[in-house]
């Protein structure tokens, strides 16, 4: 009797395979030619800025605009002290050194509110000594004491300086608490005669005042203490504002430089930087290969550095039948 084997019914479920997941639609690729365009913008945007620090570092190759003996380094004119603090406010260090070497080139002290000429030393030597002597006696380059008219003026000018940032402009262009302060000291006239005249007019006038009546005079003071404390509070919202905003500012860059450095450190490509596609194609040869042959006629290796040896094989080799004792022989019978 022969049996036929029955093929095993399994007791699990028989799995359906699922249908397909429809493909989720992600997003739209952008278009290139926006994005080339909105690329192309952006450079355009950071050219007219370096174009118009370019040209305010010229401007202020021909500063002060006014030119007059009541103004001078330490009170220039407030139109020309507000034009140089807008037109500086979105310099580099670079930019501003920048600026200082122009108006030497122009003769004048680097300080860009000063009008005297630049200091030119006549003595030989590198270098030179200020203030020989005393306590802040220093030994500095001869090139850095002829970039201004006086130590006064660098002071006035490295006060600028030191509130200019790293930060590309076009990174600051667009923060309006971004302000730069001049070195403000206090207005004293040189003239001996002069300043007796004001005391004597200070006096007299502080005679006249009336002194009789005790309460006028008690809300009088009460009141220039008031106005006193107005402005002392005034000063310091003002500088607590100006100290918040440098704050804000320092954060955000550490912010934005954690984030390019946590870019870089995860291989993420960098939006700031252009992106160049490399094309690799394969060489296309013209000519047929060929396999290499030994040409019998080619005496390339007779040839040493230029150089091609005489040896002929025909007339300076010996045969393998001739003896060598009668070869010598004949060539000493020939001789």
């Amino acid at each position: 009797m022969s049996s036929v084997a029955e093929k095993p019914k399994g007791i699990l479920k028989k799995t359906t395979t699922p249908a397909p997941a429809a493909e989720t639609r992600g997003k739209p690729k952008p278009d290139a030619r926006e994005t080339a365009i909105r690329h192309a913008r952006i450079i355009h945007s950071r050219r007219d800025i370096q174009d118009q620090i370019s040209d305010s570092i010229i401007e202020l190759s021909h500063f002060p605009r006014t030119r007059n003996e009541s103004y001078t380094s330490s009170s220039p004119a407030p139109a020309d002290a507000e034009a140089f603090k807008n037109l500086v406010r979105l310099y580099q260090p670079s930019d501003y050194d920048d600026m200082i070497e122009e108006r030497n080139c122009n003769g004048m002290c680097g300080y860009a509110l000063c009008p005297r000429p630049r200091v030119k030393m006549s003595q030989g030597g590198n270098f030179k000594l200020l203030n020989y002597g005393t306590k802040d006696f220093s030994i500095v380059p001869k090139r850095e004491v002829e970039r201004w008219c006086s130590q006064k003026c660098a002071r006035r000018a490295m006060y600028v300086k030191v509130q200019l940032n790293e930060t590309a402009a076009w990174e600051r262009a667009g923060i309006a608490s971004i302000q730069i302060d001049i070195l403000e000291e206090p207005k004293q006239s040189d003239d001996p005669a002069s300043q007796l005249a004001k005391g004597v007019e200070k006096f007299k006038l502080e005679e006249q005042k009336p002194t009789d009546d005790p309460a006028e005079k008690l809300n009088l003071d009460k009141e220039k203490k008031a106005a006193q404390d107005a402005r002392d509070l005034e000063l310091a919202t003002s500088q607590l504002a100006k100290e918040v905003e440098k704050l804000k500012l320092e954060k955000d860059q550490k912010a934005a430089q954690n984030a390019r450095d946590l870019a870089l450190e995860r291989g993420n490509p960098q939006t700031t930087r252009r992106s160049v596609k490399v094309a690799i194609r394969e060489k296309s040869v013209k000519m047929a290969a060929e396999a290499p042959s030994i040409d019998t006629g080619d005496e390339g290796h007779l040839i040493l550095d230029g150089y091609k040896t005489k040896f002929d094989p025909k007339t300076q080799t010996i045969s393998k039948g001739t003896n060598l004792t009668e070869t010598a022989e004949k060539d000493t019978s020939e001789e």
